[in-house]
């Protein structure tokens, strides 16, 4: 049985169609950030989507609650700027104060560090974890845009974990939201 001109034409039509869809469907995908990769610290208890490899640090400090170290995980790409961290706190430190004056405490050390302005401070939940989001105003910087920042604090058991993330203030509002809807924290 041949196929007709008619046939044959409108076939090859349509797998041209479906092939176009599909390079320009995976042309779309490849463009939405690839670069975006999963910092996995599952023994850690917490994952995230950053946009690039992070470097990673030790940060040593003397507190009110004695000597503590936070492992920290950060990328800055000159403009946006995005972190996670642990620090174990002494179980006394946890047994004698409450979660919201240690939560006070660490947003008090993140305004001093980035010299910003608390624009909210609210409380929320992710994965059975309670924490607070604090969203707060950057200074600026010579030849920089706007900038904004967000940070979330969650105390789980004796280690408390910090996200944070600035962004322009134009146009960086989705790849927050991206990096906190990414964010997992392990009960």
């Amino acid at each position: 049985m041949a196929i007709s001109g008619v046939a044959s034409r409108s076939i090859v039509l349509l797998i041209s169609v479906v092939g176009v869809t599909i390079l320009i469907g995976s042309a779309a995908n490849s463009s939405s950030d690839p670069a975006w990769k999963k910092l996995d610290l599952r023994s850690q208890g917490i994952s995230v989507l950053m946009p690039g490899n992070p470097k990673s640090k030790e940060i040593h400090n003397k507190s009110f609650i004695g000597d503590i170290t936070t492992h920290e995980y950060y990328l800055d790409d000159g403009r946006d700027s995005y972190s996670v961290e642990y620090t174990d706190i002494p179980g006394f430190a946890v047994a004698f104060s409450s979660s919201n004056t240690i939560y006070e405490h660490a947003k008090g050390a993140l305004l001093k560090t980035t010299f910003s302005n608390p624009v909210s401070f609210t409380d929320i939940t992710l994965n059975g974890v309670h924490g607070k989001k604090l969203v707060y105003d950057t200074p600026s910087k010579p030849d920089h845009p706007e900038m904004q920042g967000e940070a979330r604090f969650f105390l789980s058991g004796d280690r408390l974990y910090v996200a944070d993330a600035v962004v322009e203030m134009k146009g960086g509002k989705e790849k927050m939201t991206r990096f906190f809807s990414s964010l997992a924290i392990k009960k």
